[in-house]
This record gives structure tokens, C-alpha cells and sequence, in this order.
């Protein structure tokens, strides 16, 4: 009896050659600078939008006249600072969350059409339900604390 050959390797089909990255289209990235931009720009709109409530109030002619105690003026300088860091940094976060919504939008990926259209009412939204109670807030704030 003779012995049987050795069973044959399968043969492994040569693998096709390495694709180069997808090549980015200039409107992708400018619309993703485009959302950078946005949260910039709404980041100094409400910035700038929330600094009148910290305004002082002339005090010529106002009634009753404001308070010359020096504890009273400590803590009327104490609220209107850190009044005006938190509206810093709640606008910040309003501008990065709309920006990072536009990026997210603006990406093709997995997702459907309607998922990023979703993102970008999400930050329309957002935005405009953020002035809305920031102005109640601060209004009911500013006569709160600041105008005695």
C-alpha cells in the first residue's frame, strides 16, 4: 500500500491592494468650520445680550436712593460677579452644545437624514428656550438683588 500525499494547502487569494482615505470634500469641512463659527458667534450674541442686566443703574434721581453701607455695596458687587461668570459660562456651554450639534449634523455618517435633522432642531431649540428662561431669570434677578 502507498502511502496517500499530504492534503494541499487552500489557496489564498492575493489581497487587493489598500484603498487611499476618503478624500474630504471642501463643503464638509466647511460646514463643519461653519459650526465652529456658529457657537462663536452665538456664544458672544448672548454673552454680550446678558451683560446689560450687570450694568449698574445711574443712581442720579432714582428713589429711593441706593445705599451707601459698605456691606450692602460688597454684596451687590459679590452677586453681580458671580451672576456674570454663570451667564459666562452657561453661554459658553449654549454656543459649544450648538456647535457640537452642527458638527454632528453635518457629518456623514450611519446615521439617517432625519437623526441629523433632529440634531439641528435640537439646537434651535435649544438656543431659543435658553433666552427665553435666561431673560425670566435674570430679569426676576436684576430686581431681586441688585436694585436696593
Amino acid at each position: 500500500m502507498q502511502p496517500s500525499p499530504p492534503p494541499e494547502a487552500p489557496s489564498i487569494a492575493p489581497m487587493p491592494p489598500m484603498m487611499p482615505p476618503p478624500k474630504r470634500n471642501l463643503d464638509e469641512l466647511l460646514m463643519k468650520l461653519s459650526g465652529v463659527f456658529l457657537g462663536i458667534v452665538i456664544f458672544a450674541g448672548l454673552l454680550s445680550y446678558h451683560a446689560i442686566f450687570f450694568i449698574p443703574r445711574p443712581t442720579a434721581g432714582t428713589y429711593p436712593p441706593p445705599s451707601t453701607d459698605p456691606a450692602v455695596i460688597a454684596y451687590r458687587d459679590t452677586v453681580r460677579v458671580l451672576g456674570i461668570a454663570s451667564m459666562s459660562l452657561l453661554d459658553l456651554a449654549v454656543g459649544f452644545s450648538v456647535a457640537l450639534a452642527w458638527i454632528a449634523g453635518t457629518t456623514k455618517g450611519e446615521g439617517t437624514e432625519s437623526g441629523r435633522r433632529g440634531i439641528f432642531i435640537f439646537a434651535t431649540v435649544f438656543t431659543a428656550v435658553w433666552i427665553i428662561f435666561s431673560t425670566a431669570f435674570f430679569t426676576s434677578f436684576l430686581y431681586s438683588f441688585l436694585l436696593y
